[in-house]
């Protein structure tokens, strides 16, 4: 009775544990302490990415709404500042990309597909957003339109 009693016990807790490791990979942002060094600011999803520009081929601008997000990739991605299909690979699924080497960038360069590995993200401030969203910072859009009459 007592081998049953601690056979049940233990496929109890492992049970237990394995439904909370599944249920902490499944969240999107890193909480405080999971990642050391990342700022949980700087994820974004790559499912919801609307946009993107390419200053150089080494840097990546992504943008979601209002949000936008630097990229530095490793080395020198040759063809990425003229490729039309450029997508995101995650590392993990239905993972946020956070950090260096979430994800990858993969790119059409003529007839070759080509990747190149994200190695920070920054999370961009309003300010700098607004360069790449087309969109001014909503501070700036409430103050100019409180200056305009009222009815």
């Amino acid at each position: 009775m007592k081998k049953h009693a601690l056979l049940v016990t233990l496929l109890v807790t492992g049970i237990a544990l394995g439904s909370l490791t599944v249920a902490s990979a499944m969240t999107g942002r890193p909480s405080d302490g999971v990642k050391p060094g990342r700022d949980p600011r700087a994820c974004f999803d790559p499912t919801f990415v609307d946009g993107f520009q390419t200053p150089d081929d080494h840097t990546m601008i992504v943008t979601q709404g209002r949000e936008a997000y630097k990229l530095s990739l490793t080395g020198v991605c040759i063809g990425l500042d003229t490729s039309f299909v450029v997508g995101i690979r995650s590392r993990y699924p239905m993972a946020d990309v956070c950090g260096p080497f979430d994800a990858d960038i993969i790119y059409r360069d003529g007839d070759r597909r080509q990747s190149c590995q994200i190695t920070a993200v920054k999370h961009l401030s309003p300010e700098e957003a607004a360069e790449y969203t087309g969109r001014k910072p909503a501070a700036a859009q409430t103050s100019s339109s409180s200056s305009g009459s009222k009815w």
